[in-house]
């Protein structure tokens, strides 16, 4: 029994092994868990959640406010003490002082005073009648903010959809760029071997010799420098989504080639259709100054509203029950009880502040007309931003096209370099000169579309 529990330990082990060595992300895992992760998309959905609460707030204030309060009282000294009259001024106002004879004067207690415990129930009710419409223009504000809160969630998520994708593409890109210098690396370690034999047997000046180290070396620091591009790319990946000590290996690009797809679809339409999209009221950007116009306009009425000589009108209602008596645990409580009750409609306005409120009035109406100059700006911006970035997605592609060509240039001067060097008349160093000019035609049309796919995903992130 315990060589099967050990065996299968053993096995559950190896499987999550396994497991654990070929587990890999693709862009919906990756995004999966950027949305639950991020911290920016996160802040936004607690901004929202409050928001929701300040919108049930506003509600609140169409609803009577209603108030109890209970208290218990104990007097050292009760306000009302014991009430004494001399027996001759009641005799005199009965006139019994002159039917008969009366006994000698004394204190008589008339009244006990008051008790030294006093408990005491309240309860008060207001509720407002005409407010000039400032509570159901709050509760328009606060629907308002919550609206423009989900608005930046949904931006946010495209924008993480977006920066997801550019730090990926990158990685993709940065990693054949690696590969492509690990190739000329060795054509360069090869040319430097070939010019240091060929100086030793005086085919070559040393200079030659020189200039060929220089050039490994500068390969040498090109793919330091890219290696730490990547690296900083997988940290920022590890930030966004979450993960931990996320590498190249776990990550699966098969989502690359349907974007480049998506790349030259988006290409192929026209930029004024480009530009509608953009400019159109469903755009994100467009669509938060919009919001926040209306947010501008909506409080520039709540401020009209408690403009000087506007009265408030409210229904209140106030009561209370007292006894000196503990009701119910106390002897003789039901004789002790006291209540009031009390109905009132009252008026509040203001009269004269100064002249904060009609400057206030003023205030918000200003705040209103930046708004519309905030949205217009916004709208001349965003149009900037999708013809530069349309300009230079155009000319990456060009850029593209033009280091295919000399691709197809070198591959041929190499077959042709190549069979000259088998044929023994032509030199190793020609053929590996051929070999590095391709390699550096091939990482500059890496680099090239790496530009050209940035630009397509940003003008795509400028129609959301």
């Amino acid at each position: 029994m315990k060589k099967t529990i050990f065996i299968l330990f053993s096995l559950s082990l190896f499987l999550a092994d396994i497991f654990a060595q070929t587990q890999t992300y693709n862009l919906e895992t990756l995004l999966s868990a950027a949305e639950m992760n991020h911290p920016e998309l996160l802040k936004l959905q607690e901004e929202y959640i409050r928001s929701t609460i300040d919108v049930k707030d506003a509600w609140a204030g169409l609803q009577p406010s209603v108030d109890l309060q209970a208290s218990g009282t104990w007097m050292a000294k009760p306000p009302v003490e014991a009430i004494y009259v001399d027996s001759d001024q009641i005799y005199s106002a009965m006139q019994l002082d002159q039917m008969m004879p009366v006994p000698p004067n004394e204190e008589v207690k008339v009244y006990d005073g008051m008790e030294k415990t006093l408990y005491k129930l309240e309860f008060s009710l207001a509720q407002p009648i005409f407010t000039w419409g400032k509570i159901g223009n709050s509760i328009k504000l606060y629907k308002q903010i919550s609206s423009i809160k989900q608005t930046q969630i949904s931006q946010q998520t495209e924008q993480l959809k977006t920066e997801l994708k550019s730090r990926l593409i990158s990685i993709y890109f940065l990693n054949n760029i690696l590969a492509l210098l690990d190739e000329e690396e060795t054509y360069a370690d090869r040319m430097v071997e070939v010019s240091e034999a060929s100086e030793k047997a005086g085919m070559l000046l040393h200079q030659d010799v020189v200039d060929s180290k220089l050039q490994a070396k500068e390969l040498e620091i090109a793919k330091q420098d890219l290696l730490e591009q990547m690296q900083e790319q997988l940290l920022e990946l590890n930030r966004i989504t979450g993960l931990e000590n996320l590498t190249l290996e776990e990550i699966n690009f098969d989502f690359v080639p349907e974007l480049i797809d998506e790349c030259d679809k988006l290409l192929a339409m026209d930029i004024s259709q480009l530009e509608e999209e953009v400019l159109s009221g469903n755009q994100s950007s467009i669509k938060i100054m919009t919001q926040m116009e209306s947010v501008s306009k909506t409080a520039e009425k709540i401020s009209r509203g408690s403009e000087n000589w506007k009265p408030d009108l409210a229904f209140q209602m106030s009561g209370s029950l007292s006894n000196s008596r503990i009701p119910f645990a106390e002897e003789e409580w039901r004789d002790k009880f006291d209540y009031s009750f009390n109905i009132s409609i009252g008026l509040r306005t203001t009269i004269w502040d100064g002249g904060k409120k009609l400057r206030d009035v003023s205030r918000k109406a200003s705040e209103a007309r930046t708004a519309q100059i905030n949205k217009q700006d916004a709208r001349s911006s965003l149009s900037k931003s999708l013809n530069s970035q349309w300009n230079i997605a155009q000319v990456c592609k060009k850029k593209v096209e033009y280091q295919e060509l000399k691709i197809e240039s070198a591959l041929s001067k190499i077959n042709q370099q190549q069979k000259t060097y088998d044929s023994g008349y032509g030199s190793e160093t020609d053929l590996l000169s051929a070999k590095i000019e391709r390699c550096n035609a091939q990482i500059e049309k890496e680099k090239q579309a790496l530009s050209l796919a940035m630009a397509c995903l940003t003008i795509d992130y400028l129609r959301k």
